[in-house]
C-alpha cells in the first residue's frame, strides 16, 4: 500500500538518489581495486631488476604514450607510485561506503539514529564535499600546465606527467559525488524515519553476483 504522508515521496527521492549514487561509488572502488595487481607485480619488478642491477628493460624506437623510448627501472618505479596514487583517489569511494575507513568517534555511537544522521550529514555537506570539490577545480590547472608544458620525469623515467595528475581531479570528484549520495541518504533518514538504506547492500550484492559468475 502506498504510503500518504507527506514526508514519504521526498524523502523516497532522496533515497533513490542516494542509492544511485553510492552504488556508482562502489562500483569505481571495486574496478580500482584490481590495481593492486599492478602495484604488486611493479613492486616485484622494482626490487627484481634492482637485485639484478638492470637499469633499462625494453626500448624501441617510436615514443608511445606514458613510457617514451624505453622502460627503465625509474618507469617501474614510477609507474608503482602512479597506480597507487589511482588507487588510493579512486578506492576512496569504496572505503567510504564499506565504512572501512579511518573514523574516530567519541559521541557517534551513543547517539539516537537520528543524531547519527545529522552528524554525518554535516559532516558529508559541511566538510567533505566542499575539500573534494575545492581541491579538485583548484587542481584543474595544474593539469593543464602540466599538459602543455609536456611534462614528465626527470629521472628517465615515464612521460606524460599530466595523466597521473588528472586522477588528482577525476578521484575527488567522484568521492564528492559519492559524499553527496550519503547525504542524501542521511537527509531521507532525518525526513523520514522509515526510510532506510542498506548502505553495504549494493557492496553485498555486487560481491555474491561476482561469486555466482
Amino acid at each position: 500500500m502506498p504510503d500518504s504522508r507527506p514526508i514519504a515521496r521526498p524523502a523516497a527521492l532522496l533515497a533513490a538518489l542516494g542509492e544511485r549514487l553510492i552504488k556508482l561509488g562502489v562500483k569505481v572502488g571495486q574496478v580500482s581495486s584490481w590495481l593492486v595487481i599492478g602495484v604488486m607485480v611493479t613492486v616485484l619488478g622494482t626490487v627484481t631488476m634492482n637485485a639484478l642491477e638492470v637499469n633499462q628493460l625494453f626500448s624501441w624506437d617510436t615514443s608511445i604514450p606514458i613510457f617514451g623510448q624505453a622502460f627503465t627501472i625509474n618507469s617501474m618505479t614510477e609507474l608503482q607510485w602512479h597506480l597507487f596514487g589511482i588507487l588510493t583517489l579512486l578506492g576512496g569511494t569504496y572505503a567510504m561506503h564499506s565504512d572501512t575507513h579511518v573514523r574516530v568517534d567519541l559521541v557517534y555511537l551513543r547517539l539516537s539514529p537520528r543524531g547519527r544522521h545529522a552528524i554525518d550529514l554535516m559532516g558529508h555537506l559541511l566538510l567533505l564535499m566542499p575539500f573534494c570539490f575545492l581541491i579538485a577545480w583548484l587542481s584543474i590547472p595544474l593539469v593543464k600546465m602540466s599538459f602543455m608544458s609536456g611534462e614528465q620525469s626527470n629521472y628517465g623515467g615515464l612521460t606524460d606527467r599530466y595523466l597521473i595528475k588528472a586522477a588528482l581531479p577525476i578521484g575527488l570528484s567522484f568521492l564528492g559525488l559519492a559524499a553527496f549520495g550519503q547525504a542524501c541518504y542521511h537527509l531521507a533518514g532525518l525526513i523520514d524515519p522509515r526510510v532506510h538504506i542498506d548502505e553495504t547492500t549494493s557492496i553485498d550484492s555486487t560481491e555474491e553476483n561476482a561469486h555466482v559468475g
